[in-house]
């Protein structure tokens, strides 16, 4: 991915986290709130928009049935287990969401730009859902499969089998990683994983313009 929209003489980046479940994405999203950068979720946005946005909670209702809702709110556990595992299903759930997403978060990134110089923005389908030319630089938390699952299992919350079916629903980590422009691989621990963060960060904070290669670049 080649940063032709880089607005190198103000320095104002969009920066893009992605990664797929168990990565660290969140960890790292928050690493750098900590340290005094705005941060937006997709995952909150998404959640705002399908329980308060008439029109994609009918559509919702319409394409995944009634019981999408519990006391009024989106029923993640039930939604999951409809639409992981099936490409379409997943699809469909997407082109109802998506385009408020992008909307939405769009307009906050703009909004957050006329007082930040650096805007993170976290989301696990950024390359799926087409929003990866939205943003000036696009970093990919990574670590292997099988670190993620064994990470993704002592969460709780899913089945190992759930939790193959939502990776298995993602493109490859080989694709995510050509199409990114920073790349983090967290298979170690915690201080090594915020190690890489803040090296990222300094090169962020520097004159990142004549450091950006062609080719996805691993920080480490």
């Amino acid at each position: 991915m080649k940063l032709e929209n880089l607005q190198s003489q103000n320095r104002k980046y969009r920066v893009g986290i992605t990664g797929g479940i168990a990565s660290g994405k969140t960890h790292a999203t928050n690493y750098f709130r900590e340290k005094g950068y705005p941060v937006f979720f997709a995952d909150i946005l998404a959640a705002q928009i399908m329980n308060r946005d008439p029109e994609v909670i009918s559509e919702i209702v319409a394409g995944f049935g009634v019981n999408s809702y519990l006391d009024g709110r989106i029923d993640r556990e039930y939604l999951s287990k409809q639409v992981f595992g099936f490409p379409e299903k997943v699809e469909k759930l997407n082109s109802i969401v998506h385009p408020r997403v992008i909307k939405r978060s769009t307009e906050l990134l703009e909004m957050e730009l006329e007082f930040s110089d650096i805007v993170f923005y976290e989301a696990a389908l950024i390359f799926e859902a087409g929003m990866a030319g939205r943003f000036d630089l696009v970093l990919l938390i990574t670590a292997d499969d099988e670190v993620r699952l064994k990470r993704a299992v002592s969460r709780g919350g899913l089945s190992e089998e759930g939790i193959r079916r939502r990776m298995d629903s993602q493109i490859s980590e080989a694709e995510k990683i050509e199409r990114s422009n920073f790349v983090i691989v967290n298979n170690g621990t915690l201080e090594e994983f915020e190690a890489k963060l803040e090296k990222f960060l300094q090169m962020l904070k520097s004159d990142l313009t004549e450091q950006i290669p062609d080719k996805p670049m691993f920080i480490g």
